[in-house]
């Protein structure tokens, strides 16, 4: 359902693309769609796993969704609320947010307890974060140059291949002598504090969002086939993006920086939105938000790789991509059921099309945000659709094409995706009620 408009000839116009720029409104159940793609999503990768052999179906229901949540968020645009020592004043919906904080903070001390002792980092049992615990010890001891040499320790002979934002908040706890994994359930505290103390409850779609915040937490704290918390370093990942799109909501330059740099540093999701974005910048002349970004972007990279560790690193970095053919093979041939227990689409390509499948996520990683991103500021500039969700819009999108075209698709990488949507659409369910901005 669309909103019928008048459609009126215009000088150097065509009936057609009047017909065209019509259609291009915003819909009318625009936020129906919004959360229904949400949840189907959430359900791809949680309960939905459940069900036996439909998961290649999910793999594509999952992709799907994505798509439509990049699309729908187009048509919103974010309420402009922020932070004050009032929202945390006891009214009666705060009341309800303080306790369902207080309900949240004991489930996650409650089950990080429990995995404290009975799951110890043993890479017998995953290998991801007995490898960073050796690179942050290496860290902390001052062997700088060594922390990507192999570590014999592990599987007879490992190469570390984390990127420095990835493994050096685990530094950390490690430092203070505590279990390493306290990092990744405080980064999952603070961003569920982010969802509870945004969300607006009074909102007519809200209950279905809380819905799928409440199915993702339990899925990941609860349920043994996430094993996200427990065995990996993911929610470092999921903070940092989540820092991302508050930071692009804010439209804080100086954030938005900082959050980019620790992501990239990180994964390399954003490898093709961060061309695209300064596409819109330079389009939007906002040219002093472009200054702040490289600046923060330079510095970042000053602090977190060249001054500790040299140029070294940054030829360590660069070989990495590489190696996950190599990797990907491995996985082929030891442990196939990954490809076929989880989401992603590597599972329709087979063993057999490894080099393929990685050519097509490089390309259409690097090509098609930019493409993208080209396409819409075209049409917002001859037909007026909003653009200023169009970095959002393509992150969404950029990590769609990363995940489903992900060399060894773990089922934890996907909940990154997950949290994005999350936060965004809790930000613009803000505005429900209104009409939507075209700016």
């Amino acid at each position: 359902m669309v909103d019928r408009l008048q459609v009126n000839e215009s000088p150097g116009q065509s009936p057609e693309m009047n017909i065209l720029a019509a259609y291009m409104k915003t819909p009318r159940s625009i936020f129906a769609i919004l959360i229904t793609a949400f949840l189907i999503e959430t359900a791809c990768v949680t309960y939905g796993l459940y069900i036996p052999g439909i998961t290649g179906l999910l793999s594509v229901l999952h992709t799907l969704s994505g798509l439509v949540i990049a699309w729908a968020l187009l048509f919103t645009s974010p309420a402009a609320t922020h932070f004050t020592l009032k929202s945390f004043a006891l009214n009666a919906a705060n009341r309800y947010r303080w306790l369902l904080t207080g309900m949240m903070l004991l489930m996650m001390l409650q089950q990080f307890f429990r995995w404290e002792t009975e799951i110890p980092v043993d890479f017998h049992d995953a290998d991801m974060l007995p490898v960073i615990r050796t690179m942050c010890q290496r860290f902390l001891s001052g062997q700088r140059s060594h922390i990507y040499d192999i570590i014999p320790e592990i599987w007879g002979g490992m190469q570390p291949v984390y990127l420095p934002a990835m493994w050096m908040p685990f530094a950390i706890p490690i430092g203070l002598g505590i279990d390493m994994r306290w990092i990744t359930v405080v980064m999952f505290f603070f961003v569920f504090c982010f969802f509870i103390w945004k969300i607006d409850t009074a909102k007519k779609h809200a209950p279905f969002v809380l819905g799928g915040c409440f199915l993702l937490f339990w899925w990941l704290f609860m349920d043994e086939k996430a094993w996200l918390i427990p065995y990996t370093e993911e929610g470092v990942v999921v903070f940092f993006y989540v820092l991302l799109v508050m930071a692009l909501h804010r439209q804080n330059a100086w954030l938005t920086g900082f959050a980019v740099s620790l992501c990239v540093l990180s994964r390399y999701v954003l490898i093709g939105w961060i061309p695209a974005y300064l596409i819109f910048l330079v389009y939007r002349k906002q040219y002093r938000d472009l200054v702040k970004l490289v600046v923060t972007g330079i510095v970042c990279f000053l602090l977190l790789v060249i001054i500790p560790f040299g140029w070294n690193m940054v030829h360590a970095i660069s070989e990495l991509p590489g190696k996950y053919i190599g990797f990907a093979g491995r996985v082929w041939q030891d442990s196939p059921h990954i490809f076929f227990e989880s989401l992603g689409w590597a599972k329709f390509f087979g063993a057999q099309k490894i080099e393929q499948m990685h050519k097509m996520l490089v390309y259409f990683s690097l090509l098609v945000p930019v493409i993208t991103m080209l396409i819409g500021l075209e049409l917002h500039k001859r037909y007026r659709i909003p653009a200023q969700n169009l970095p959002l819009v393509i992150l969404k999108l950029a990590m769609v094409i990363f995940y489903t075209f992900v060399d060894v698709p773990y089922l934890y990488l996907f909940y990154t995706s997950s949290y994005v949507s999350l936060i965004a659409i809790t930000y613009f369910i803000m505005q429900e009620d209104e009409k939507p901005a075209m700016r």
